[in-house]
């Protein structure tokens, strides 16, 4: 198995925890901006353990300091929608697998802007995780 599907599952395996812990948080009437303070303290503290074990120092250009804003910037705006649903009564059985959609986004947006090729393989497989995800939303 190659490094980046390894990653991959780790990354698999953090987000389905964030959403668990996020519905923990919706259960117990958490005010979503005031977890997202904390649980953001937490990855920064993460990002800084990397770079000092990693001995990397911190290098950004620019246009990638634009990028990244952004990418907090919905990030930020994903959690709050996410843990917002949770706080309403929303299921994880549900709600989850709704916002497991965004790779369908990622997809798209790779496709048209970074010309990345979508094959036949790629559509039938996006196309069945969708309707698993319905099935699964219901």
């Amino acid at each position: 198995m190659s490094l980046p599907i390894i990653l991959a599952l780790g990354g698999l395996v953090g987000f389905g925890l964030s959403n668990f812990f996020w519905k923990v948080a919706g259960i117990n009437k958490v005010y979503p901006p005031s977890f997202m303070v904390v649980e953001t303290l937490v990855v920064l503290t993460v990002a800084i353990a990397i770079h000092f074990f990693q001995n990397q120092s911190f290098v950004l250009a620019p246009r990638m300091a634009g990028v990244a804003s952004m990418a907090g910037l919905s990030a930020g705006f994903a959690i709050f929608a996410t843990m917002s649903a949770f706080n309403l009564g929303g299921d994880a059985s549900i709600v989850s697998p709704i916002t497991s959609l965004g790779f369908v986004v990622a997809v798209l947006l790779a496709y048209i802007l970074l010309k990345e090729p979508v094959t036949s393989t790629k559509l039938i497989g996006s196309g069945l995780a969708i309707v698993a995800i319905v099935f699964l939303s219901r």
